[in-house]
């Protein structure tokens, strides 16, 4: 079976990880997560780093941060080259309280799926028995740390389903929390989470569902009630708010209850971005902006105001946007804290090329983290290689992908932030 094989080659996943450690589990709302980070707006440029053997951690040698490579996806893989990447930037890589962590694992030939790894030693456990409609689309619960939900959609003697799947992953235990209506023609339509997917509400009630078939339509879906709501054309998912009282479909602000808008964005609405709560408890949509007045990096945009601010700007010190921006945002422990991956001259040379940064949106307040050293798009991996920058729950670990300055494997690594406590 495909989990069994996988399994068996975790077991050639190394066993080098250091002893347990238990996680902070209070808020860090209020706590400066920057405190003896870099601030500047210089240029630090990237200088030459050997890849760093597994599990051996490494000092950034221009931010002075801790990274630790935490997977071997040659030595997983045996001789096929491949990635082994931390999930998309919007979704929680972290379980709720961080004692899980999950990796999706690639080739180019053969097996491949998602990692289940010890959140604190970053041993390997297992493969994960769970088939998403797309490999991106899993939600950690944010409340229970062994709660995973996925939709699904399977076929079998000429029967179609299409569900909404909660995994407990000790027990290995699925259960279905909703089927979703049946179409005219079932095989040719599939429900899923969008094209760039956003967490659902941070009580995990309200879920954002595209349904993508003969006719394309957005819906949200609220779990308490196993309700959806109406269903209005469009080819991609609403994101919703985090407090769960509004959603975003196209460059519409809406009531979750009522429906009704609330205000137009004034930004970009197709730009990379993510969904957060601050402190105070407002929704904000945090996002790249290229074209669209103010640009930056890192603007946000407060749903419950209206109010933009540009945080990672022109206007506040920094460059023009280099591209292949990510943003994460589910720092569920730490509301307002963000992180940001950049690409941009994978060489490293100028202010944000080649950076993470790390953002509270409360304040203002931006450090910046480390060089990923990752080719992205422009590298012999492509998409794989892109960052994606994870932030963990507490706001203490950003998780990324890198190819390691152009190498022909893409690994996870993850930056220790001064705030981590093991």
């Amino acid at each position: 079976m495909f989990a069994e094989r996988i399994f068996v080659l975790a077991a050639l996943i190394l066993a080098w990880a250091p002893a347990n450690r238990a996680a902070a589990t209070t808020s860090l709302a209020t706590t400066n997560l920057c405190a003896g980070l870099v601030r500047d707006k210089l240029p630090h440029p990237m200088t030459a780093l050997p890849k760093p053997a597994p599990g051996e951690p490494l000092i950034d040698p221009e931010f002075r941060t801790r990274i630790v490579r935490i997977t071997d996806v040659a030595a997983q893989l045996r001789s096929t080259a491949g990635a082994a990447k931390p999930a998309y930037s919007t979704i929680p890589a972290w379980n709720a309280d961080e004692s899980y962590l999950i990796v999706y694992v690639t080739q180019k030939s053969g097996a491949a799926g998602h990692f289940l790894l010890d959140g604190h030693t970053y041993r390997p456990i297992r493969a994960l028995d769970i088939e998403p409609t797309d490999i991106e689309h899993f939600y950690w619960s944010s409340t229970d740390p062994d709660v995973l939900y996925y939709p699904l959609a399977w076929e079998s003697s000429g029967i179609s389903q299409r569900q909404l799947i909660r995994y407990h992953v000790r027990s290995n235990r699925k259960e279905v929390l909703y089927e979703f209506p049946q179409a005219a023609a079932p095989a040719a339509y599939r429900v899923d989470f969008g094209g760039d997917p956003m967490y659902s509400s941070w009580d995990n009630d309200l879920f954002g569902f595209r349904r993508r078939g003969e006719r394309d339509a957005a819906f949200t879906f609220r779990l308490s009630r196993r309700q959806e709501s109406e269903r209005v054309a469009s080819d991609d998912a609403p994101q919703i708010c985090a407090s769960g009282k509004c959603y975003v479909l196209r460059n519409e602000v809406r009531n979750s209850a009522t429906h009704a808008l609330i205000r137009t964005l004034q930004g970009d609405a197709s730009e990379h971005g993510a969904m957060l709560m601050l402190a105070n408890g407002q929704d904000v949509r945090a996002t790249v902006q290229f074209d669209v007045a103010p640009v930056g990096t890192l603007i946000a945009e407060n749903l419950t105001t209206g109010v933009v601010t540009e945080i990672v700007g022109e206007r506040t010190g920094y460059p023009y946007p280099p591209t292949h921006t990510h943003i994460s945002a589910h720092a569920f422990k730490a509301p307002g804290w963000v992180a940001v991956s950049v690409t941009g001259d994978p060489q490293g040379r100028k202010v944000l090329d080649s950076e993470l940064l790390l953002a509270n949106l409360n304040d203002g307040t931006v450090c910046r983290v480390a060089h990923h050293r990752t080719s992205g798009d422009d590298g012999p991996n492509g998409y794989w290689a892109e960052p994606h920058v994870n932030i963990s729950p507490t706001g203490t670990r950003l998780l990324f992908g890198s190819d390691w300055g152009s190498g022909s494997a893409v690994d996870t690594y993850v930056v220790e932030l001064p705030g981590y406590r093991r």
